[in-house]
């Protein structure tokens, strides 16, 4: 095991130095980068600092004194180029709020390792020191990055979360090459970045705890109220809920008028019924009452059977399955993953819905074995080994039974072992 060491490194200050650096690494062929930010109070992340690593040497970029770091996102994102992430939501929320747009090829060391045996999600520090066998100190999690000058320990500690990048990628891809799961993880990756772009995009009021209201006007006046919100706490850069809870939401779109009086007299909705923010909420649900039938959203039709212990009981086996296999169950699904999978099996899940279960690498790396699951071909023993592989499989669908090779297999060979 190696110890982190301070590692050379230019710190960039200015929009001059900016240019200078680009044209540094313009022929980089992969640039790994972190982000240092702070979200408390914050509508969105306020970017302090970020991290670049790339054959051209170790960089810190500065964004409160550079003006424009548009020309850096915007580097980012040849298609000549890979960029290395740990855990990458925050990094590829950064570039797409500032370009529009995400990295062309992103390679998130994060999510390499689930495919090759490790946990998920794996902190950096862990990663680092299970991949490569390096020693990183993480005293700085609670700095305050916005504070200027930086001290020297800072300094250290953000250029250590990428001058390792470039040598866990390589570590991790050798890995998935040598499993041929590399065209598994990179379809991971498009999906994951889909999925984060229709979340920084869509309008996310759908999602918010007991907002399923059951008519089409409750749900047009919270709609337009969420709009209103987040209006609102952008323009303050302050939390939504600071604006108004979600909660009151859920109550005003209920209350079913515009009435002022009726309004301002509901516990946590400040103020007289001539209060700017009364009057505000009463002209935005008047506004929503009075939507055409047609331009009302639709209630999403989710009802189908919970399937609770059949839920938990296929979990139960897709765990030792993927432990089995070397991927983290984390990665492969979720709970409502498995809800889906059996509803589309049983026949009652809604037609616009699809399990993932079912489709792309997901449905490769399961193969039958869900489906027979799912059909009740097999039986259940526990073995000798309760602690690491405590079931194994009977296959009691052939004219003879037989234990089913997928659960009572031995681990790929390669330099993974066990899902750590």
């Amino acid at each position: 095991m190696t110890s982190e060491k301070m590692v050379p490194f230019q710190y960039i200050t200015s929009q001059a130095n900016l240019y200078r650096f680009l044209d540094e690494i313009e022929k980089a062929t992969w640039i790994g980068y972190d982000t240092e930010f702070i979200s408390e109070g914050r509508y969105l992340p306020e970017l302090c600092l970020v991290q670049v690593a790339t054959e051209m040497g170790n960089y810190l970029l500065d964004p409160l004194k550079i003006h424009d770091l548009n020309p850096f996102w915007e580097r980012l994102c040849r298609e000549d180029t890979v960029s290395i992430v740990h855990a990458c939501r925050s990094e590829l929320e950064f570039c797409f709020r500032a370009i529009k747009r995400f990295p062309a090829r992103v390679f998130d060391v994060q999510l390499a390792a689930a495919f090759v045996g490790y946990g998920y999600p794996l902190n950096f520090k862990s990663l680092a020191c299970e991949t490569i066998q390096v020693s990183l100190e993480k005293s700085e999690t609670l700095t305050d990055w916005k504070r200027r000058p930086l001290l020297n320990s800072q300094l250290r500690y953000a250029i250590n979360d990428v001058c390792h990048l470039r040598r866990i990628a390589e570590f991790l891809r050798k890995n998935l090459d040598a499993r041929g799961r590399m065209d598994w993880f990179e379809q991971e990756m498009i999906e994951y970045a889909e999925s984060l772009k229709f979340s920084f995009t869509e309008e996310r009021w759908r999602k918010v705890v007991g907002s399923k209201l059951s008519s089409g006007d409750e749900l047009t006046v919270f709609r337009d109220l969420w709009i209103w919100r987040q209006t609102k706490a952008l323009a303050k850069n302050t939390p939504p809920t600071r604006i108004l809870r979600d909660d009151l939401l859920i109550s005003l779109a209920k209350l079913h008028t515009a009435d002022p009086e009726r309004i301002a007299v509901m516990r946590g909705v400040s103020g007289l019924p001539q209060s700017q923010m009364v009057r505000e909420l009463s002209e935005v649900i008047k506004k929503a009452l009075n939507t055409p039938e047609e331009e009302k959203p639709r209630t999403t039709n989710h009802n189908y059977p919970v399937y609770k212990l059949a839920t938990q009981l296929v979990g139960v086996l897709l765990v030792q399955y993927c432990h089995r296999r070397d991927i983290s169950y984390h990665v492969v699904t979720t709970t409502a993953d498995i809800r889906q999978a059996i509803a589309e099996h049983e026949g009652t899940l809604p037609a616009n819905e699809k399990s993932r279960l079912t489709s792309g690498w997901r449905a490769e790396f399961l193969g039958d074995f869900l489906t027979n699951v799912l059909n009740g071909r097999y039986a259940m023993q526990l073995t000798d080994n309760l602690d690491e592989h405590p079931l194994r499989l009977i296959d009691v669908g052939g004219a003879e039974s037989k234990v089913v090779p997928d659960m009572d297999a031995t681990p790929v060979d390669g330099d993974v072992g066990d899902e750590h």
